[in-house]
């Protein structure tokens, strides 16, 4: 080394230092810039680099961070509300509420209803960026701020339909309608459907015994999983004394639902069978009857039904009140007149219910007072009477009149809707219950 010039010593030196440097930044060398625990990581974008004063610029915190949106704003409807007054609540800008009704597909915001929620996103100026309104599980409205201003639209989602059969007896165990349903699988709301349907002809205090059986087609409606509504029973069978009722679902050309039996009559009579719930009949019909309080022999021309005091007493039919007063024998009595042919009493009421007078016209099933002990009563009690040309018939046995049946013109489309609910009534099964959905 000493034998070379130093000019030759330091080119040397030099392209050793440059060799050296190549060979730490060969990619070849590197492993450690493509391998992390043997995967290796592909970049799905390629980085630039831009250098300044020697030093590459690095992003301030302000801009590493995108700034969020606030939190978004659920708003519950309570009662008195309307969107002015929510808007003025949450300090929301009045004005984007204008332009969001102004917007084609808002009316329905006219009419929010109590427990009914509003989700509401603001930007970062307080605006609002987007309006969520759930009028009903399967209607949405959103109304969105963009470029050109607001945009609502409307949101409908189709329920899924499932149809579920339930079958159950009357037994020792389960003796009532209530014990056997809840047995069969049926809940509260599903027994009194059911109870509803056939209640112009089975008294379900009285006449049920012991092998009455029972099958109910149900139609359960949800979204994403979760029920909406109210469970609805689509056909119904109920065998009682041997005798078997039918009840079948069916709308007609005008949107009106009804209950049939098979051949389309309707299951709905003129009157109630019994115009209030009770624990049990304290006084049949008998007009030889031996009365309680004067011990002697006098015409009991009704039916007394034990119940609670204040238990609701129904109008067994349509028709208008032509009596609610009170005297000393019935105590506070109603009697509503139906018709020319018809007419029913009921005695011994706690009071009446609300507008009941003379001269008002009620629906059947309105309530049109409460049980009670009110005139020669010996305890709580509804006694009920019902009158065909003026003369006093049992309540329990009278044949009462039919409603209208299915008209003519419309049997042939009822018998086809309805065939699929019969088949499975006879036997349900994976197959019927299938052509019941998909009907």
């Amino acid at each position: 080394m000493r034998n070379f010039p130093r000019r030759h010593l330091t080119l040397i030196a030099a392209l050793s230092i440059i060799f050296v440097v190549l060979l730490l930044t060969d990619p070849s060398t590197n492993t450690d810039s493509q391998l992390e625990n043997g995967r290796q990581i592909e970049l799905a974008l390629p980085i630039e680099t831009h250098i300044s004063s020697g030093e590459q610029d690095l992003p301030s915190a302000e801009q590493a961070t995108m700034p969020s949106l606030p939190p978004k704003l659920v708003i519950v409807v309570k009662p008195g509300d309307n969107l002015s007054t929510l808007f003025a609540r949450h300090q929301l800008p009045a004005g984007d509420l204008q332009r969001v009704l102004q917007t084609e597909n808002a009316d329905m915001l006219a009419t929010v209803k109590p427990g009914q929620s509003i989700e509401i996103q603001k930007n970062l100026e307080g605006r609002v960026l987007e309006l969520v309104y759930q009028a009903n599980p399967k209607t949405k409205l959103i109304s969105k701020l963009l470029a050109s201003g607001y945009v609502t639209e409307i949101e409908h989602v189709e329920p899924d339909m499932v149809i579920n059969a339930f079958e159950g007896n009357i037994t020792r165990e389960n003796s009532s309608l209530y014990h056997a349903g809840l047995a069969a699988g049926l809940t509260d709301n599903l027994i009194m459907q059911l109870a509803d349907l056939f209640q112009w002809d089975i008294s379900f205090a009285l006449d049920l015994r012991e092998g009455d059986v029972f099958t109910v087609i149900v139609a359960r409606s949800s979204i994403a999983g979760e029920p909406i509504g109210e469970d609805r029973i689509l056909a119904a069978a109920f065998t009682n004394f041997g005798k078997r009722h039918i009840a079948l679902r069916y709308v007609d050309t005008n949107q009106r639902p009804g209950y049939y039996n098979e051949i389309g009559e309707s299951l709905r009579k003129a009157f109630l069978r019994d115009p209030v719930h009770f624990s049990h009949v304290s006084s049949s019909f008998n007009l030889r009857r031996k009365h309680p309080i004067h011990k002697r022999t006098m015409p009991h021309r009704g039916i007394d039904y034990a119940a609670n005091r204040g238990t609701p007493v129904r109008a067994a039919g349509e028709g208008k009140i032509i009596k609610a007063e009170r005297n000393d024998a019935s105590g506070n009595f109603v009697v509503i007149q139906h018709g020319d042919r018809y007419t029913t009493k009921y005695l011994h009421l706690s009071r009446f219910a609300k507008a009941i007078k003379p001269g008002v016209r009620v629906s059947q099933s309105q309530t049109i007072g409460y049980v009670g002990a009110t005139g020669w009563a010996t305890g709580p009690h509804l006694h009920y009477e019902f009158l065909v040309d003026g003369v006093h018939r049992n309540p329990r046995t009278v044949r009462l009149p039919d409603s209208k049946p299915v008209p003519a013109q419309e049997l042939e489309a009822f018998r086809e809707t309805t065939q699929p609910l019969l088949a499975a009534l006879e036997n349900a099964n994976e197959r019927t219950l299938m052509l019941v959905q998909n009907f």
